[in-house]
C-alpha cells in the first residue's frame, strides 16, 4: 500500500500574488531557504498545490533538492502535477512560476512533462540558459576584482623574469656553442640516469655458459630543476607580458558591475574565459620560472655536481656556485662564468586565487 501524506487544505488553495515574473524571481531565495529548513516545500507560504492544466505555460525559476534528513522515501516531496498526496523527489526539484495563473507551485524534476512534453523542454531549454548567464555573471562578479591585484603581482615579476631569462640564454649559448653538450636529451624526464655495468650468466649452444659483462641504466637522482636546461626559446618575461595585455582589457576598476550590465551574454561568456585562461597562464608562467631558477639553486648544483661526477654519467662537465655567479665547463680548469644578475632571486609574488562557483553558490 502506497503511502498517503497529510498535507493541509490550505496548500490547494490558488495564491496568484505574483503577476510578473519579477515578483516570482524575488522570492526564490526565500523558497530556497525554508526547502533547506523544512524539507517540506509544499508548505511553502505560497505555494499552490493544485494540478497545472494541460496546455499552462510554465517558467522555471529554480532548482532544489531535498535536505539530507528528507532523502528517505518515505519522506520525499509530493508534487502537485502527479503525486499531490504521496512522496515523489527528493531531488533537482523545479520552482516554477505559472504566469498565466499568476502561482507558484514547487514541482518534481520533470513532472511537468507528463502534462506538457513540449511545454516542458522549451521551459528548461530557457532555463538553461537563463542559469548559464546567471553563473557567467556570478563568476565575473566574484572575480573581475581581483584582476588588479594580478596585474599587480605580475608587474612585479619582470624584472626577476627578464633577469633568468638573460641568464638561461647564455647557458643554453655556452652548452651548445662551447661545449657542445645536449642537456636536454638528458634531463627532460626530471630523473638523471646513470650507467651501471652488471654480470649474467649466458648459455650457449652446447650447453656451456660464461659470464658476460652488460650496460644497464639506473636512477641517479630526481632533478625537479630540469627546465633550467629546456631549449624551449619563447621568453618568459615576453610571454608574462602577452597575458597582461590580455588581463587588462577586464580591468574595469570601478565600472565593474555596470560594464557587466552592458555586457551580452556572450560577451561575458568570453570574459569568463579570458580571465581564467590568462591567470592560470599567468600562473604557469611563473611556476616555470620557479622551476628553471630552482635549478641555481646549491642544493640542485651539488646534484648535478655529484650526477657529473659519478663515472656513469653519459656527460663529464663541472658546476659549481658562489653567490652571484653559476659556473659550467669540462673541468674546474675550464669553467664558464654565468653572472647571476640583480633581481635574479628576487621573490615571485603569488597571484590571487579565482573563487569557483560552488564557493559562492546557495
Amino acid at each position: 500500500m502506497s503511502l498517503t501524506l497529510d498535507i493541509p487544505e490550505e496548500c490547494f488553495d490558488a495564491k496568484p500574488f505574483y503577476r510578473t515574473r519579477d515578483q516570482a524571481q524575488a522570492v526564490v531565495a526565500e523558497i530556497k531557504a525554508f526547502i533547506k529548513k523544512t524539507g517540506e516545500p509544499h508548505l511553502w507560504r505560497h505555494h499552490t498545490h493544485t494540478k497545472p492544466v494541460t496546455d499552462a505555460r510554465i517558467v522555471y525559476l529554480g532548482t532544489f533538492d531535498l535536505p539530507p534528513s528528507h532523502q528517505a522515501p518515505d519522506r520525499h516531496a509530493p508534487c502537485p502535477c502527479c503525486s499531490p498526496r504521496a512522496p515523489k523527489y527528493s531531488r533537482k526539484g523545479m520552482i516554477a512560476w505559472f504566469p498565466d495563473e499568476h502561482v507558484i507551485r514547487n514541482i518534481g524534476p520533470e513532472c511537468f512533462k507528463t502534462l506538457n512534453p513540449d511545454g516542458h523542454w522549451e521551459a528548461m531549454a530557457q532555463f538553461d540558459r537563463e542559469e548559464a548567464a546567471r553563473r557567467t555573471i556570478a563568476y565575473l562578479s566574484n572575480n573581475l576584482h581581483i584582476v588588479p591585484k594580478a596585474l599587480e603581482t605580475i608587474n612585479a615579476a619582470y624584472a626577476p623574469l627578464e633577469a633568468l631569462d638573460e641568464v638561461r640564454q647564455l647557458l643554453h649559448q655556452r652548452l651548445h656553442e662551447v661545449l657542445h653538450v645536449d642537456m636536454w636529451r638528458l634531463v627532460r624526464t626530471g630523473t638523471l640516469m646513470v650507467n651501471v655495468t652488471g654480470r649474467r650468466m649466458r648459455r650457449h649452444r652446447d650447453g656451456t655458459q660464461t659470464v658476460e659483462d652488460f650496460l644497464d641504466e639506473q636512477p641517479f637522482a630526481a632533478f625537479a630543476a630540469h627546465q633550467m636546461f629546456s631549449p624551449k626559446e619563447s621568453q618568459l618575461a615576453s610571454r608574462l607580458r602577452g597575458t597582461a595585455k590580455k588581463l587588462s582589457f577586464l580591468d574595469f576598476g570601478d565600472e565593474l558591475q555596470e560594464r557587466l550590465r552592458s555586457m551580452s551574454d556572450a560577451d561575458r561568456a568570453k570574459a569568463a574565459r579570458h580571465l581564467s585562461t590568462n591567470l592560470n597562464n599567468a600562473a604557469g608562467i611563473l611556476e616555470e620560472a620557479i622551476s628553471i631558477r630552482r635549478g641555481f639553486r646549491a642544493d640542485n648544483v651539488a646534484i648535478l655536481k655529484g650526477w657529473f661526477n659519478h663515472p656513469g654519467c653519459p656527460v663529464h662537465l663541472h658546476v659549481s656556485i658562489d653567490g652571484g655567479n653559476f659556473y659550467i665547463g669540462k673541468s674546474e680548469l675550464q669553467q664558464l662564468r654565468i653572472e647571476l644578475p640583480e633581481g635574479f632571486w628576487k621573490p615571485l609574488g603569488e597571484l590571487p586565487k579565482i573563487a569557483t562557483v560552488t564557493q559562492w553558490e546557495d
